[in-house]
């Protein structure tokens, strides 16, 4: 018969496994995007193998706003 310590082993062994095979989902390769969502200059294969939607100096601007009007 299971007592309370083996049923919570046997929860938090379930957990782990279904976070695990979430993550193991969520591995999938993305693309860049071929052009910056903002400017529209083509995207570096760099930026793009990574996954970027922007360039360089785009993203920085973006950066530099959410930190500029970010709650203190």
């Amino acid at each position: 018969m299971a007592d309370e310590a083996d049923i919570a082993t046997d929860y938090i062994d379930r957990a782990i496994a279904l976070e695990l095979h979430k993550r193991q989902q969520n591995t999938v390769v993305k693309i860049g995007a071929k052009f910056c969502k903002d400017c529209g200059v083509d995207m570096p294969v760099e930026r793009r193998q990574f996954g970027f939607q922007l360039c360089k100096e785009c993203a920085e601007e973006t950066e530099r706003r959410k930190a500029l009007f970010a709650d203190n």
